[in-house]
């Protein structure tokens, strides 16, 4: 790990300060050396007695946990790289980038700082992703920095490409922001290099996977239409069948929405009978099941927490079974799988993202 003078200035401001307990935003751009200062600053702080934990909410470049996550770890002993502490909980927001996924993101880095901190840290380092220009990277980090609220800003950064976020919260008295140079030794990664090291990531869980079936009657649903309404009774399915031309498996009606899950797409363009047999709704949805498989998912515990992710796998409806892959758990302790929205092939490479509402 190479160390500069200014990161060593900015450790040694830290360890002096007199705020309690210390909570430290490091924000740069892409390729900056975020995670390597994060390291740094985490193993400096250990290292002089305070009880460290880091919240790591870059969601594709993810050393705590699992990308599509934010996850937390404390530190147990001197570390180089981030990589080498021990996820502790995690906060899934299924995607890889926080684009179009702003308000999980946000919710799930202020969530995850405010757990380590029950769980008795005295400093929290958080590592941000690359996200910083543009309305979407300034709202992100603007929110970021309300939600978390930070008692120090480590901006990296070259040339003054922060300086606006600086400009921005300079001067507020619950914070203080510290600007850094991005060390000459940095170097870049292509974005082959990111998708490789996050199929790796996928690979090596995905060899601790089994299949796991589940009934699905004891199953609540998130973040997409499947599973939030009422089902309609075997007799509708049968009638919708005749009028679509395709064998309906499932069908639910949520709110003003139909959804119709079908073995295959239907062979009427004219809708209007269907939606007049399930009372008159304005829209209807229909999806095959290969729309929902080998999606990495969350499965969250009675407590809404974090248990493990999962790869959506298969449905049976006649059996009312959902079956997926996942590390061995108690499924008694599972209460809703939450839907992501990256499309895995089972040597972990990215097939697909799915933009959120098409679920």
């Amino acid at each position: 790990m190479t160390v500069t003078a200014e990161w060593q200035e900015v450790a040694e401001r830290l360890a002096a300060s007199a705020r309690r307990p210390l909570v430290v935003l490091v924000m740069g751009a892409m390729d900056t050396g975020k995670s390597t200062l994060c390291a740094f600053l985490t193993r400096f702080l250990f290292e002089r007695g305070r009880r460290v934990a880091v919240v790591d909410a870059d969601l594709g470049q993810s050393d705590i946990g699992l990308p599509t996550t934010i996850g937390m770890g404390f530190v147990e002993r001197p570390i180089e790289r981030l990589r080498e502490i021990a996820c502790r909980a995690a906060y899934f927001v299924g995607a890889t980038s926080p684009v179009g996924h702003l308000l999980p993101t946000v919710v799930g880095t202020k969530l995850m700082v405010e757990r380590a901190l029950a769980m008795g840290a005295e400093a929290v380092i958080v590592d941000t992703d690359g996200l910083v220009h543009g309305g979407v990277g300034w709202a992100l980090k603007h929110h970021t920095f309300e939600a978390v609220r930070p008692t120090h800003v480590v901006l990296l950064q070259r040339a003054g490409e922060l300086a606006h976020y600086q400009h921005q919260w300079q001067g507020i008295v619950w914070t203080e922001v510290i600007s850094v140079p991005v060390p000459e030794a940095v170097v870049p990664k292509s974005r082959e290099m990111r998708r490789a090291f996050r199929q790796e990531r996928f690979r090596e869980w995905l060899q601790q996977c089994r299949e796991i079936t589940l009934p699905l009657a004891n199953l609540r649903w998130r973040n997409a239409l499947l599973g939030q309404g009422v089902s309609v009774p075997p007799t509708v399915r049968h009638r919708l069948s005749e009028l679509l031309g395709t064998t309906v498996l499932h069908a639910e009606r949520v709110g003003d929405i139909a959804l119709v899950i079908v073995d295959r797409p239907p062979t009427v363009s004219d809708f209007m009978p269907a939606k007049e047999l399930l009372g008159g709704v304005p829209f209807l949805q229909w999806r095959t099941l290969d729309h929902y498989e080998q999606l990495v998912v969350g499965l969250l515990d009675f407590n809404g927490e974090l248990l493990n992710l999962g790869l959506s796998f298969r449905w049976d409806f006649a059996e009312g079974t959902f079956t997926l892959l996942a590390p061995p758990f108690e499924a008694s302790h599972l209460h809703t799988v939450a839907f992501g929205f990256v499309r895995l092939a089972l040597d972990g490479a990215e097939l697909e993202v799915v933009m959120p509402g098409r679920l």
